[in-house]
């Protein structure tokens, strides 16, 4: 784990055994274990206590409460997380997957093991992160062009431009104003309305 020296682990697991192997296979890494709880604590409040870099969960058995909860929380304020259950669950591992959680069905811990699933989960967090961060950035690049097409075309209209003509006219008043063009288009587009009330 290329991070392990910097990351901060919240383990959650029920059985004191499974908890210890998995905090001293992480302490081996260099990561820092932030603290270790049971399933039934209030996650929440530990998060927030501990601020960890990551979370290390452990069941038994599929719990779908639980499951509910770390989804929720991970939308809320997304770390890479290791679900490690006990049982093979097709369709609560493809709900977690989903929801941004990366499930791993284990039967028996090993040091080795556990170091393998946090470097999995730490990447596919990673990866996952930057593909919605550029989702995210393609779609507020989509409604820039949607405004300027707008701004562009009230200006054709009005002002009788061509589209290169408004489209130079509002590069000139962005310009002029040190602002983004997209700024300016929805500058445009909002005293056109005021104007028509």
């Amino acid at each position: 784990m290329e991070r392990a020296t910097t990351v901060r682990v919240l383990v959650v697991d029920d059985d004191a055994e499974r908890a210890t192997l998995i905090a001293d296979s992480l302490r081996e890494t260099g990561a820092m274990i932030a603290a270790v709880i049971g399933v039934d604590a209030d996650l929440r409040a530990a998060i927030q206590s501990h601020r960890p870099d990551l979370l290390v969960v452990d069941l038994a058995a599929p719990d779908p409460a639980c499951l509910d909860e770390l989804m929720a929380i991970n939308q809320e304020s997304p770390r890479p997380v290791a679900l490690l259950i006990g049982a093979e669950d097709r369709p609560l591992m493809a709900r977690a997957i989903r929801a941004g959680l990366s499930p791993y069905a284990v039967d028996g811990l090993s040091a080795t093991l556990v170091r393998s699933i946090v470097n999995n989960t730490v990447g596919h967090f990673d990866r996952h992160r930057a593909v919605s961060e550029a989702l995210e950035k393609s779609r507020a690049t989509l409604n820039d062009r949607k405004l300027i097409e707008r701004a562009k075309g009230l200006l054709m209209t009005h002002r009788d431009l061509s589209e290169d003509d408004a489209y130079k006219t509002l590069r000139k008043m962005a310009m002029e104003q040190n602002k983004r063009l997209a700024h300016v288009a929805e500058a445009v587009l909002n005293l056109a309305d005021l104007l028509k009330r």
